[in-house]
C-alpha cells in the first residue's frame, strides 16, 4: 500500500464523512464512520470505498423528501457491505462486522426514541437481511460485482421492509 493510495482513501473518507454529516446529520455520520473504520481493516484502497458511494442515494432521496425512515436503507447498505468485505477471509467475522452495524443503528433508534414495537420489527428485518447477505459469501469468493448487487438488494429490501 502506498503512501498515496491511503491518502486518497482518507480524503475520501472525509468526504463521504462530510456528506452525511451535512446531509443527515450525527446518525447518518456515526453509522458511516463505523462502516468505513471496520472496511479500512481489511482494506485501505481508495477502490475498496467505490461501493460505499451508493448509500448516498439514500441520503439524498431523504434530503429530497424528508422521509427520515431512508436512513434504514442506508444503514443496511453500509451493514451489507461491512459483513461482504469483512466475511471474505472469515465468516464470523463477517457476521461480527454488520452485526455491529446493526447494532449500533438499534442503539442511535433508541436513542432517537423509537418505540418498543418498531425497535423490534428494525431488529427481526436487520436480522434476516443481514442474515441472507452473510448466506451469499461462500458462493461469492470475492466478486466484487455480484457483491454489489447483493448490498444494492439488501438495502432494497430494507426500503421494502419500511411497510411494515
Amino acid at each position: 500500500m502506498t503512501r498515496g493510495s491511503t491518502a486518497i482513501f482518507i480524503a475520501l473518507e472525509i468526504l463521504f464523512l462530510a456528506a452525511t454529516q451535512g446531509w443527515g446529520g450525527w446518525p447518518w455520520t456515526a453509522i458511516g464512520a463505523a462502516a468505513i473504520g471496520l472496511l479500512a481493516v481489511v482494506d485501505l484502497r481508495p477502490a475498496s470505498l467505490a461501493m460505499v458511494v451508493p448509500s448516498l442515494v439514500w441520503l439524498a432521496l431523504f434530503r429530497a423528501t424528508g422521509n427520515r425512515e431512508l436512513f434504514f436503507p442506508f444503514t443496511i447498505h453500509l451493514a451489507s457491505l461491512v459483513a461482504l468485505r469483512l466475511g471474505r477471509e472469515n465468516l464470523w467475522r463477517g457476521m461480527a462486522g454488520g452485526g455491529l452495524i446493526g447494532g449500533l443503528f438499534l442503539v442511535i433508534r433508541a436513542l432517537q426514541q423509537a418505540s418498543v414495537k418498531v425497535l423490534g420489527v428494525e431488529s427481526v428485518v436487520t436480522a434476516l437481511i443481514l442474515g441472507l447477505v452473510v448466506a451469499t459469501l461462500p458462493v461469492l469468493r470475492g466478486r466484487d460485482v455480484v457483491g454489489g448487487g447483493v448490498v444494492a438488494l439488501a438495502s432494497l429490501l430494507a426500503y421494502a421492509s419500511l411497510a411494515l
